[in-house]
């Protein structure tokens, strides 16, 4: 594998492992119990 192809996969794995960190971020602050808090803050 030449330069070019190692910067490739090593910028590759990092954006999967961004876009991995970030769905999970997302899939734990984005909760029903805590969707229905927030919006349940609004009504009262």
């Amino acid at each position: 594998m030449n330069s070019i192809s190692n910067k490739l996969l090593v910028w590759t794995v990092l954006a999967v492992l961004v876009a991995l960190l970030t769905w999970g971020l997302f899939r734990g602050y984005l909760s029903p119990e805590l969707l229905l808090g927030f919006a349940n803050s609004f009504s009262c």
